[in-house]
C-alpha cells in the first residue's frame, strides 16, 4: 500500500484509481516526504526491492489439498510470537479450535447471496481491533464476532450442565472431555464420519474429537452440519426476533438512502457498511488529531479539506440519523422521548447477556424437548428457532401504543415503571438471568401458544421458570444486601437479608404483574411453593471463580483417551 501510494502520488494516478476513496490518508504525507530536500529526483521505483517469502506446502495441493488453511494457521502462528493478533483476527483465520470454525461459518452464511432473511453482514461487527466482552463497540452494529462464538460454544459445547439446569451460574472451569463429548451429540458426530478418519496423513478417532482435536480437512462437514442447524437457529433469533429485525431494517433503510459522493461520504459509508477496518482508522485518525488539538491548546490548524476528519464525522452526525430510523422502525413513532426509549432499551438488547441469554434459552428448551420428546430431530432445529421467535414477537408486539408502562418492547429497559430488569453490570456472564427474562415472556399467553406444539405440556417448563425465577430473585436479594450495607450500616446482617427480602420480592412481584400477564394470586402462590423449597446458593459475584473438585481440577492428561462417551448417553442412541 505504501509503495502504491507513492506510485499514484508521484504519477497523479489517484482520480479514477480503484483507491481514490483511499487518497486522503496518502497523498498530503507523500508530498511532504517527497518535497524535502529533492527525495523526487533520487526515487526510482523501478528500482525499488521488495522481499518476499513464499511458502511451499507440498502436500496441500490440488483441490483438496487446502492449502490456505495452512497459509492461516502460519499467518497466526508468526503473528502470535511477533505481536499477537485481536481476538477477532484469531477468530476469523485460526483452525487451532473448532469453535472458531463454526463461528465462521454463521459469518458465512450471511455474506451469501441468498440472505435477505437474516440480518446484514454489516450488522455485525468483526473487525474491532479491540476486544469488548459486553457489547459492540459501534453504534451501527446490533452484534458481534464475540457473541456469535460465545453462542456457538454454549449451544454446541456447553457445558450442559449450563443449558439442562436454569440455576447455574456460569464460572469456573468446565472439563474438556466433557464439554467435546456434549459437541459430538450436538452435532451428531457419529452420523458424520467413521470410527476413523484419514485426513493429511493422520488417523483422528471419531469418538474423541472435540474443540481441539479433529482433522481440518474435514471441517467443513462439521460447519456445514453446524450451519444447517445451530447456526441457522442462533441467525433466526438475532434476525428476527423484533427488536433485532427493526434494528437491521433501521440499517438498511440508512443505506439505501445514504447521500453524497464526497470523499469524504463515501469513506464514512465504507466504514458502516463495506471495508474492515475503515471504521477503526477513521476513529484513530480523527482521535491522533485530537489529542495533538488538545496538546496544542487547539492551535492546531486544521485543514478544510481533511476527509479523514471529515468522515469521521459524518459517522458520529449519523447516529443520529439512525437512532430515528430505529425508533420508527421498532416504536413507529419519531418523537423525542420515544427515541429516548429506544436507545435506552436498546442499550440492553444489544449486549452480550441480553443476547446469550437469549440464545441459551433456545439451547435449554431444546434440551428439555429431546428430554421430553422421544421422535425428534436435530434438522428440526431452525423450525423451533422460528417457532420462539414468532412466541416473543408476540410478546413485544403485544398492546403496543396503549400506554408506555404496557409498550412490552420497553419490558427489559431500566428506566420503565416496575422493571424486570434489576441487573447493574451487564457481564456476559449474567446471560443467565436474562434467560430467565426470555422465559417468562415465553410464559405469556399470547406467546405459550407459539411454542405449545414443540413441547409436551407446560410442567417441565413451569418447573423451569420457577427455577430461573428463584435464582433471579436470589441474585436480587444479594444485590440489595449490598446496598443496605451502604445505606443501613447500624443494622445487623439478618436484619438487612430480611429488608432485602421483602424488597427484591416485592420489586419482582409488581414487575411480573406489570409486564407479564402474572396476577397477584398467581404470585403468591408461587412465594407460597418456593417457602417449601431447598433454597439456592448464595450467588456468586461475578468475576469470582467457584474453586470446587468437580469444576476446576487440572486435566490429568493432554492425550485424547479411547472413549469418553461414558461421560453422556451413547452417542449412537
Amino acid at each position: 500500500m505504501a509503495l502504491l501510494a507513492i506510485d499514484r502520488t508521484m504519477s497523479h494516478k489517484w482520480r479514477g484509481s480503484k483507491g481514490e476513496k483511499f487518497r486522503d490518508f496518502y497523498e498530503k504525507q507523500v508530498q511532504r516526504h517527497l518535497s524535502e530536500g529533492g527525495v523526487s529526483s533520487q526515487l526510482d521505483l523501478s528500482n525499488v526491492e521488495v522481499p518476499v517469502t513464499v511458502c511451499w506446502f507440498p502436500d496441500r495441493v490440488g483441490e483438496s489439498g487446502h492449502a490456505h488453511e495452512a497459509a492461516r494457521t502460519l499467518f497466526v502462528d508468526v503473528n502470535k510470537e511477533a505481536k499477537e493478533p485481536s481476538e477477532s483476527r484469531i477468530i476469523l483465520l485460526s483452525d487451532a479450535e473448532l469453535v472458531n470454525v463454526l463461528t465462521r461459518s454463521m459469518l458465512s452464511e450471511l455474506r451469501g447471496a441468498d440472505n435477505s432473511d437474516l440480518l446484514p453482514l454489516y450488522a455485525v461487527e468483526y473487525d474491532n481491533p479491540e476486544i469488548n466482552t459486553t457489547r459492540p463497540a459501534r453504534w451501527s452494529v446490533l452484534t458481534n464476532i464475540h457473541l456469535l462464538k460465545e453462542a456457538a460454544n454454549r449451544c454446541v459445547f456447553g457445558h450442559p450442565k449450563y443449558l439442562t439446569d436454569v440455576t447455574k451460574k456460569i464460572s469456573g472451569r468446565e472439563k474438556e472431555p466433557e464439554r467435546d463429548a456434549f459437541m459430538r451429540k450436538q452435532l451428531e458426530v457419529a452420523e458424520l464420519f467413521p470410527a476413523e478418519i484419514q485426513d493429511e496423513g493422520f488417523t483422528y478417532r471419531r469418538d474423541a474429537m472435540g474443540n481441539t482435536y479433529f482433522p481440518v480437512g474435514q471441517s467443513t462437514v462439521l460447519s456445514d452440519r453446524f450451519s444447517e442447524t445451530w447456526g441457522r437457529a442462533i441467525l433466526t433469533l438475532l434476525s428476527k426476533v423484533a427488536p433485532y429485525a427493526a434494528h437491521s431494517r433501521a440499517l438498511r433503510r440508512m443505506q439505501e438512502g445514504w447521500n453524497g459522493v464526497e470523499i469524504f461520504a463515501s469513506l464514512a459509508r465504507d466504514a458502516l457498511f463495506g471495508g474492515v477496518g475503515v471504521y477503526w482508522t477513521l476513529k484513530d485518525s480523527y482521535d491522533h488529531y485530537t489529542d495533538k488539538a488538545r496538546e496544542a491548546h487547539g492551535a492546531l490548524k486544521r485543514k478544510p479539506d481533511d476527509d479523514v476528519l471529515r468522515a469521521w464525522e459524518v459517522i458520529e452526525e449519523k447516529q443520529s440519523e439512525f437512532e430515528v430510523f430505529r425508533s420508527d422502525e421498532y416504536l413507529g413513532s419519531t418523537a423525542a422521548e420515544k427515541r429516548e426509549a429506544s436507545k435506552a432499551s436498546y442499550a440492553v438488547l444489544n449486549t452480550h447477556a441480553c443476547q446469550l441469554g437469549m440464545v441459551m434459552t433456545m439451547a435449554s428448551l431444546w434440551e428439555m424437548r429431546k428430554a421430553e420428546v422421544g421422535n425428534w430431530s436435530l434438522d428440526e432445529l431452525p423450525a423451533f428457532a422460528e417457532a420462539l421467535t414468532r412466541g416473543w414477537n408476540a410478546f413485544f408486539l403485544h398492546e403496543t401504543g396503549k400506554g408506555k408502562a404496557k409498550d412490552r418492547r420497553l419490558a427489559f429497559g431500566k428506566g420503565v415503571t416496575n422493571p424486570i430488569n434489576l441487573i447493574s453490570k451487564l457481564e456476559t456472564a449474567r446471560a443467565v438471568y436474562f434467560r430467565y427474562f426470555w422465559l417468562e415472556v415465553l410464559a405469556t399467553p399470547d406467546s405459550w401458544q407459539h411454542v405449545a406444539e414443540w413441547l409436551n405440556g407446560r410442567n417441565a417448563f413451569d418447573r423451569m421458570l420457577s427455577d430461573a425465577r428463584r435464582m433471579y430473585r436470589s441474585f436480587c436479594v444479594e444485590e440489595r444486601i449490598k446496598a443496605l450495607r451502604t445505606g443501613r450500616p447500624g443494622q445487623t446482617e439478618e436484619q438487612r437479608r430480611k429488608a432485602a427480602v421483602e424488597l427484591a420480592t416485592k420489586e419482582l412481584r409488581k414487575a411480573l404483574v406489570t409486564w407479564f400477564f402474572v396476577t397477584d394470586a398467581e404470585f403468591e402462590a408461587w412465594i407460597s411453593s418456593e417457602s417449601s423449597a431447598t433454597p439456592l446458593e448464595l450467588p456468586v459475584a461475578i468475576g469470582e471463580s467457584v474453586e470446587t473438585d468437580e469444576e476446576d481440577e487440572a486435566e490429568e492428561s493432554d492425550s485424547h483417551p479411547d472413549s469418553y462417551e461414558d461421560l453422556l448417553n451413547d452417542e449412537d442412541e
